[in-house]
């Protein structure tokens, strides 16, 4: 599946910047039209991405312009404290804390926009089961259906921080 979804993203890029030139004329409407379109909806992603409120639509499976990552690690630790103890990690790190859902124990921080990306939003919620606390991640990209191994990095990342805050 990685190896097609590869091969995909070379041939649209490919096909787009061959193409462009030839289509991207003032006297062809329908082109413009879909440039438009694209656009807007680029900057539709960007001025909503800094909430909780579209975490759905972020992680959807369905959402084709996104690429997610998620994972899940468990810790002998309350879900309150957890909760408190993630937001600490990460306000100390290059991560972007932008929302944050205390009834739910949800977080949403941001990565900015870089060469390799979009930016990334990374969505963290806490569940118990039984006498441990689920930590459930999710990144996803924005507008992009390769992360280039971002996704993967931001989870490493922030696992790492974890451990190193709780090291006593």
């Amino acid at each position: 599946m990685k190896t097609l979804k590869h091969i995909s993203v070379a041939f649209l890029i490919i096909l787009i910047s061959g193409l462009s030139p030839y289509y991207l004329k003032p006297n062809n409407p329908i082109m413009m039209i879909f440039l438009f379109l694209i656009v807007g909806f680029f900057i539709f992603n960007l001025i909503i991405r800094k909430s909780l409120s579209f975490k759905s639509y972020f992680t959807s499976r369905y959402n084709l312009y996104t690429t997610k990552v998620r994972s899940e690690k468990s810790y002998d630790i309350s879900k309150k404290l957890m909760f408190e103890k993630i937001i600490e990690v990460i306000n100390h790190s290059d991560f972007k804390l932008v929302e944050t859902d205390e009834n739910k124990f949800e977080i949403l921080e941001i990565l900015k926009i870089t060469f390799k990306s979009w930016g990334e939003n990374l969505y963290i919620n806490f569940e118990t089961k039984g006498n441990e606390t689920i930590m459930k991640f999710c990144s996803s990209t924005l507008f992009q259906m390769y992360s280039w191994g971002k996704n993967e990095k931001n989870y490493d990342e922030l696992l790492n921080e974890i451990e190193s805050s709780l090291i006593i």
